[in-house]
C-alpha cells in the first residue's frame, strides 16, 4: 500500500470484450466498440453486459486483439464517456470535489478515446489504450494500455498460447474480473466520499510502466493453466507530469508481479480459481533515495460464470492480504508502527436478463490494525480510532438498450443505463464519529446514476 498521506481475455469472446471494455478510475474498467467493429460481433459476444468477459472476450483478449482484424482501420478507434449523477446521505461542505457542489452533483466523470484491435495480425500483434480527460479533475491522462505479441504453439504435443505484453498497471492483463483493474466496482463515483485505505495493487495503476509475459496451456479442451509474470519500474517523475498522472511514484528498483490461474469449462460455465501477488519498496514521502519500506501483496480469486442466450450469472470473489514493513517510513514518525496488514475482500454477484436488464450485489469489506499516523483523524476522510476498517453494500440496476448491436446508423453504439446504491454500515473505523468530528458511516451512503456510453 501507498500510505494516504501521498494519495494516492477462443477469439471473438475479448473481441467483444474490448469492443466493449472501457477502463475504470485508476483501477476502474470500461467498454470500447472498436473491437465490436473489427470482428463484426456485437458487444454481448464478449461480455456479461459490460465490461464483464464471456469465455469468448478472454480468448479474444489472450490471443491479442487480432480477430476479424489485419492492420489498423479507423474503426480501431473508439470513444466513451460516463456522465453521473452522485448523491451522499449528508452533504460535505466545501464541495463533494473542487468546483463542485457539497451534494447532488453531476459530472461528465471520464470521456475516452480508445485504439482497439490489431496491430499486425500476422505477427499477433495488438493493444488496447486509452486516453482519459478527467471530469472531476478537469486534466488528460493516459489510462489503460496493454500491447500483446500472441503466438500458438505447443508444449510436449499439449496446446499452448502464450504472449508478452506492455502496459501500465499490474492487472490490466488480466482475463477475469476479480482483480482490482477489472473488478467491482465497474463504474464508481469519482466524486463519492471513498475509504482512506488503498492498497499497492491498484494505487500503482499508470503510475508505472512494465513488460511481462505469459502462457495459457490447454491441458484439456476444458481445463486451462494460466502463468503471467510481469516487472514493473516507476515512471520518472517528469514523464509521469506529462502524461497526466504525477507526482510520480517513488519506487526503488523494479516492481514483480505474479499471476496463476487454472479455468475448467463444461457446457454454459465456467470456473476460475487463482492467485496473484507484488512485491516492491517504496521509498517514504518526499524521499528519492536512501532506505526503503516493503510492501507485499499477496491474494487469491476465483469466478464463476452461467451463460446462456437469455441470461447470463456470475460470481466473483477476491481476497487481497498486504503486509507492510515500514522500516523506512516508522524512524521518520510517517507510520505509527513498524509494521502494518491491510486486507480486502469482495464478493459479487450479478444477472443479467435478455441482454438488456442487470442487477448486482456486492460486499465490499476493508480492514488492518490500528495505526493512527497513516489512518489520522480529520474530518470527512479520517479515522478517530486510527483504523481503515469499512464495510459497503452496493446494489446496482442496469438497463444494455444496445448489447446486442446499436442502431443501423451506428450499429457499434452501445449504452448502460445505470443507478448504484452503497451504504456503509462502518467507515474509517467506526459507524458514528469515524472522523472525530461528528459525522457517521451512514453520511457516506451514495446514490450514483447516469450512463455509459461507448461507440
Amino acid at each position: 500500500m501507498i500510505p494516504i498521506r501521498q494519495n494516492g481475455r477462443k477469439l471473438r469472446y475479448a473481441a467483444g470484450f474490448a469492443a466493449c471494455l472501457t477502463v475504470l478510475l485508476p483501477h476502474a474498467a470500461h467498454a470500447i466498440p472498436a473491437f465490436a467493429a473489427q470482428t463484426g460481433e456485437p458487444c454481448s459476444a464478449c461480455h456479461i453486459g459490460f465490461p464483464q468477459l464471456t469465455p469468448y472476450g478472454r480468448d479474444f483478449k489472450l490471443e491479442g486483439y487480432i480477430a476479424g482484424g489485419m492492420f489498423p482501420t479507423w474503426k480501431n478507434v473508439a470513444l466513451m464517456s460516463q456522465i453521473g449523477f452522485t448523491q451522499l446521505h449528508d452533504k460535505v461542505p466545501g464541495g463533494l470535489a473542487p468546483g463542485f457542489k457539497s451534494n447532488d452533483a453531476w459530472a461528465a466523470q471520464q470521456t475516452s478515446l480508445f485504439y482497439g484491435g490489431a496491430l499486425d495480425a500476422k505477427l499477433g500483434l495488438g493493444a488496447f489504450i486509452q486516453v482519459t480527460y478527467d471530469g472531476v479533475a478537469r486534466q488528460w491522462h493516459w489510462d489503460n494500455t496493454d500491447i500483446r505479441l500472441a503466438r500458438p504453439g505447443t508444449l510436449f504435443g499439449t496446446p499452448l498460447f502464450y504472449g508478452f505484453t506492455v502496459n501500465n498497471a499490474p492487472g490490466v492483463t488480466d482475463l477475469w474480473n476479480t482483480p482490482p483493474s477489472w473488478g467491482y466496482p465497474y463504474i464508481p463515483s469519482e466524486l463519492a466520499n471513498g475509504p482512506t485505505a488503498e492498497q499497492q495493487i491498484p494505487a500503482l495503476a499508470q503510475g508505472v510502466y512494465g513488460f511481462g509475459a505469459y502462457s495459457a496451456l490447454n491441458l484439456t479442451p476444458e481445463d486451462m493453466i494460466y502463468a503471467e509474470a510481469d516487472l514493473y519500474k516507476s515512471l520518472p517523475n517528469r514523464l509521469s507530469y506529462a502524461l497526466g498522472v504525477g507526482p510520480a511514484t517513488q519506487i526503488k528498483g523494479v516492481i514483480p508481479y505474479l499471476r496463476f490461474a487454472f479455468q475448467h469449462t463444461w457446457g454454459n460455465s465456467s470456473f476460475e480459481v487463482g492467485s496473484y501477488a507484488l512485491f516492491d519498496r517504496p521509498y517514504p514521502q518526499g524521499m528519492i533515495d536512501g532506505p526503503t519500506d516493503r510492501i507485499l501483496d499477496v491474494a487469491a480469486d476465483s469466478q464463476f460464470q452461467y451463460i446462456t442466450a437469455k441470461q447470463a450469472f456470475s460470481v466473483q470473489a477476491n481476497v487481497i492480504h498486504e503486509s507492510q514493513d515500514w522500516r523506512a517510513s516508522y524512524p521518520l514518525g510517517l507510520a505509527g508502527n513498524p509494521s502494518d496488514t491491510l486486507n480486502t475482500i469482495t464478493l459479487t454477484v450479478s444477472e443479467l436478463l435478455f441482454q438488456k436488464y442487470g442487477i448486482t450485489e456486492s460486499f465490499n469489506t476493508i480492514y488492518g490494525n490500528e495505526d493512527p499516523v497513516l489512518y489520522a483523524a480529520s474530518p470527512i476522510g479520517g479515522s478517530a480510532n486510527g483504523k481503515p476498517n469499512t464495510n459497503s453494500w452496493t446494489t446496482e440496476l442496469d438497463y444494455y438498450p444496445f448489447n446486442n448491436g446499436g442502431p443501423a446508423w451506428l450499429p457499434w453504439l452501445n449504452a448502460k443505463f445505470f443507478v448504484e446504491n452503497t451504504m456503509y454500515p462502518t467507515f474509517n473505523g467506526l459507524a458514528r464519529n469515524y472522523d472525530g468530528a461528528g459525522r457517521s458511516a451512514g453520511a457516506n451512503d451514495t446514490l450514483f446514476a447516469g450512463i455509459w456510453l461507448a461507440f
